[in-house]
């Protein structure tokens, strides 16, 4: 029985790759952590932003991918530009990723509103994986399941751009631009033993209703080679500016929920829940993703605004 369930799980997240093309991490909420996906972000916001967030996908689902990112930046604003970092971790199974980036982004004012940044990244990637962790039964030696099976570490270099004012965001990115092969020997005959290139398109708009409310659609596409594109279309409703409660629907795949709160003018506290619409709701209890974001402008010298992400 413990095997079967090892077999299901291997086949159902292969089969998710396949169709979906998730080698990079997914985000419900993908507005605010926009620095992992876009380097163009870093140092937009006038102050020091930290972002952590959390993300268990598909739970009650053995090896379901669980994926925890780290993102900080802060903009000078004397030199028009921004720097930051950005850590993530994260698990499907027997795989293992990790990413460290540098961030760097240089700011051009297109009209007395509108801006452009245009940023790059570095790092590495580190792809690992491993079967030693894998729950077999207690009377079985498979050699098969010993060790790791692959380890794949490589640099990495990414660029973006962002247009942004008090109301509007649109950006464009490649994270990862170095496409690379986990195994030469397989690469020619399956699409996934390689790395592939992932490109992002990602907008969002600021209406004012009334004195309390405003309503924020927004969405993102991610493209790959050899998949159909990926496409979350949101909407959030914000009450004066301190509570925004969102749904999100991704095409074909899961429907969302989310909640975030100011809870000072410094920190924000938020919370999705995704349910799946595919056929992969019938082997899993949905999908919880915590965020925590927190601004200090002590040392930024321009006027502080928690504008639109």
């Amino acid at each position: 029985m413990k095997l079967f369930k090892i077999a299901l799980a291997c086949s159902l997240v292969v089969l998710s790759v396949s169709v979906k093309a998730q080698q990079e991490p997914l985000y419900t909420q993908y507005m605010f952590n926009t620095m992992s996906v876009n380097p163009a972000y870093t140092g937009t916001q006038d102050a020091l932003e930290a972002v952590f967030l959390s993300r268990m996908q598909w739970t009650g689902f053995d090896g379901a991918p669980r994926t925890y990112s780290f993102a900080a930046h802060t903009p000078f604003t004397q030199h028009d530009m921004g720097i930051g970092v950005a850590l993530v971790a994260d698990k499907v199974g027997p795989v293992n990723n990790f990413y460290f980036n540098v961030n760097y982004a240089y700011r051009v004012n297109l009209t007395d509103d509108l801006k452009l940044s245009m940023g790059i990244k570095g790092g590495f990637y580190n792809y690992h994986v491993g079967l030693d962790n894998l729950l077999l039964d207690a009377n079985s030696i498979d050699p098969s399941f010993q060790g790791q099976v692959e380890r794949k570490f490589q640099p990495n270099l990414g660029a973006g751009l962002y247009i942004y004012d008090e109301r509007l965001y649109a950006g464009i990115s490649v994270p990862k631009l170095f496409q690379s092969e986990i195994n030469p020997e397989e690469a020619q005959q399956d699409a996934l033993a390689v790395l592939k290139r992932h490109y992002y398109i990602m907008a969002g708009y600021l209406f004012t209703i009334n004195d309390d409310f405003k309503l924020r659609p927004s969405f993102i596409n991610k493209f790959v080679e050899g998949a159909p594109p990926s496409t979350d279309i949101t909407a959030q409703m914000v009450y004066q500016d301190m509570y925004w409660l969102g749904l999100t629907y991704r095409l074909g795949d899961a429907l969302a929920f989310m909640a975030n709160v100011n809870v000072t003018e410094e920190l924000m506290i938020g919370y999705s829940y995704d349910f799946s619409v595919s056929n992969l709701g019938n082997y899993n209890s949905g999908s919880h993703e915590i965020m925590l974001s927190y601004r200090y402008g002590g040392f930024v010298k321009s006027k502080r605004t928690r504008r639109l992400r």
